[in-house]
């Protein structure tokens, strides 16, 4: 008398392509009572769009069928992204090793030989269904692990102050448009900002309202910028703006846009309200001999911003080398 398998608690999409339907018929007859759904397709074509379209847990695949055979289904499922997760269990009449050989190479994950016992078809099933599960939970597991990591590299490189890039990322855009702007021979600008007299803003409404006036900052600045400038909290109440491919005049204007809605906003209307300026400075590669470095731009920009703060603070200055011009 033949063992009856031990039933499986969750049901099982079986799909079964094979041009005998009595195959199909013993396997519904033999699971009946078992969580296996059988599907059927009676050829190879067939076969790949019922795969397609219902996305079995497993297939039961005949090797022998008419016009597409057991190989070329398989490849055709594990070609397909939709389906080439799928376990592919390939049943032949054959035995030989070169079939076999074949079959695996094609993309079968198991083989059968006809005719079977069909405790040994639903070992075979069960078994790999838990490779299944276990490759979907890798899977998971692997895409938790990137969106984690994803977060974590957002994290290094993001002020989580201001939503700005911080420091360290400032430091290696600025180090790789460095090195772009000097082998393709483009202009590389800097701007660099600093809110005047932000220490009385933080002494008079306390540091939580000067916490949101920085917040407020970095969105002018970032709404100033165009699509390839990097905007960067540099430090404090200094904010630093990395400009590729372009020129001090075109960076002293997007600087200069960035200044007059300092000017025109109302920062902090729940505490204060205040108002605030801010002074800035650009420089500028290729333009004078002593900006040969990253470090000696941002010198250079630092430069002109102390510049506009001995001018009168609220206005934006282009470096010009030992010679300072305003803009």
């Amino acid at each position: 008398m033949a063992v009856r398998p031990a039933r499986i608690e969750a049901a099982t999409r079986i799909l079964v392509v094979d041009d005998d339907p009595e195959t199909a018929r013993l396997l519904r007859t033999w699971f009946r009572g078992q969580p296996y759904d059988i599907l059927e397709a009676r050829d190879g074509d067939e076969g790949l769009k019922v795969a397609a379209r219902e996305q079995p847990d497993l297939i039961l695949l005949d090797l022998m069928m008419p016009v597409l055979d057991g190989h070329g289904v398989a490849r055709g499922l594990k070609r397909n992204l939709s389906t080439k997760s799928i376990p592919v269990i390939l049943l032949s009449a054959s035995n030989s090793v070169e079939d076999k050989v074949e079959a695996f190479a094609a993309g079968a994950d198991d083989y059968v030989v006809k005719p079977f016992a069909f405790e040994e078809v639903d070992a075979r099933i069960r078994a790999m269904l838990r490779k299944r599960e276990l490759y979907m939970t890798l899977e998971s597991t692997a895409r938790e692990l990137k969106a984690s990591n994803e977060q974590l590299e957002e994290l290094l490189v993001i002020d989580e102050k201001t939503g700005l890039s911080n420091f360290r990322h400032f430091q290696r855009r600025l180090a790789e448009e460095w090195l772009r702007a000097q082998r393709y021979g483009m202009p590389l600008s800097l701007v660099m900002f600093d809110l005047d007299n932000f220490k009385r803003l933080n002494d008079t409404l306390g540091h939580p309202a000067g916490d949101r006036a920085l917040r407020e900052f970095a969105t002018l600045v970032a709404g100033g910028a165009r699509g390839t400038d990097i905007a960067a909290r540099y430090g404090g109440e200094e904010f630093a703006m990395i400009l590729p491919h372009t020129a001090g005049s075109m960076a002293a204007r997007v600087a200069e846009r960035i200044r007059a809605a300092v000017r025109e906003y109302v920062f902090v209307p729940d505490d204060g309200p205040a108002r605030l300026t801010v002074s800035a400075g650009v420089a500028t590669y290729p333009s004078h001999l002593d900006v040969e470095s990253a470090d000696a731009l941002v010198r250079a920009a630092d430069r002109a911003l102390y510049r506009a703060k001995e001018l009168g603070k609220d206005r934006v200055v282009v470096d010009s080398g030992p010679a300072v011009s305003t803009n």
